[in-house]
């Protein structure tokens, strides 16, 4: 394999992980300040700023965005500052942020917080199926490929598989590992070849273990080793 594709196939491993574990850490802090942590009131609405241009939402034409900045009081008695972005019209924010109102914060971390009184509400929810997506995200890089089966394994397996016969000898030749054979892949396939290859080969190999025999990626090395196994197979009654 090339480095290439080596370093494609880690990329892709790698991406998933790291979009999993921004996920589920944007999306951890809110529900915990939500569901788990002290609440406190504001006390003063420093300022309200509109920023950027007009936004279609559906159910909500004409929306702007506004940032609401605030300061509230603790449990301990401090005063800690926080904002939130809230859609509103052309005008106001509509926030329906005052003082007085619930502000949820971290206990050991009181500059995240978040306006509310602590309910398992729709936002709530939503951060909850976020963070289970990014925890699958996670486990989808993390888990590693199977590895793609040689001939000899699919051969393997379907000999397995298939039903045995009365008449089936008890001492069966072995079906020697495919894979340990040095095959010809310099000299291209001849016509010949794969004239046998179509003639000895039964509808369910073709289904079940060749399906890549006219695929234009594999080799000679794939057909002559194919053609052995059949070859093999015929031989022993196969």
């Amino acid at each position: 394999m090339s480095k290439k594709k080596k370093k494609s196939k880690v990329a892709d491993r790698i991406a998933p992980i790291v979009i999993g574990i921004i996920l589920v850490i944007c999306c951890m802090i809110p529900v915990s300040a939500n569901l788990f942590g002290q609440t406190g009131y504001i006390t003063e609405i420093t300022s309200t700023e509109r920023i950027g241009g007009r936004e279609d939402i559906n159910g909500q034409p004409n929306a702007y965005k506004w940032i609401v900045a605030y300061k509230f009081k603790m449990e301990n008695g401090e005063i800690e500052t926080g904002s939130v972005t809230v859609h509103g019209d052309a005008i106001s924010s509509k926030s329906e942020l005052r003082v007085g109102s619930p502000i949820r914060y971290l206990a050991f971390y009181p500059g995240y917080n978040t306006p509310g009184e602590g309910k398992l509400d729709g936002s709530t929810v939503m951060f909850l199926l976020t963070t289970g997506f990014g925890v699958f995200m996670i486990t989808l890089g993390v888990r590693k490929p199977k590895p793609k089966k040689t001939p000899a394994q699919r051969s393997r397996e379907y000999q397995a598989a298939k039903p045995k016969t009365i008449n089936q000898p008890q001492t069966a030749a072995i079906e020697p590992d495919w894979d340990s054979f040095v095959y010809d892949d310099e000299t291209p396939i001849t016509k010949a070849e794969m004239d046998e290859i179509a003639a000895i080969a039964t509808d369910e190999e073709y289904e079940n273990e060749f399906d890549l025999i006219n695929a234009d990626t594999e080799g000679a090395e794939h057909f002559r080793k194919i053609l052995a196994i059949l070859r093999w197979r015929r031989a022993n009654g196969r």
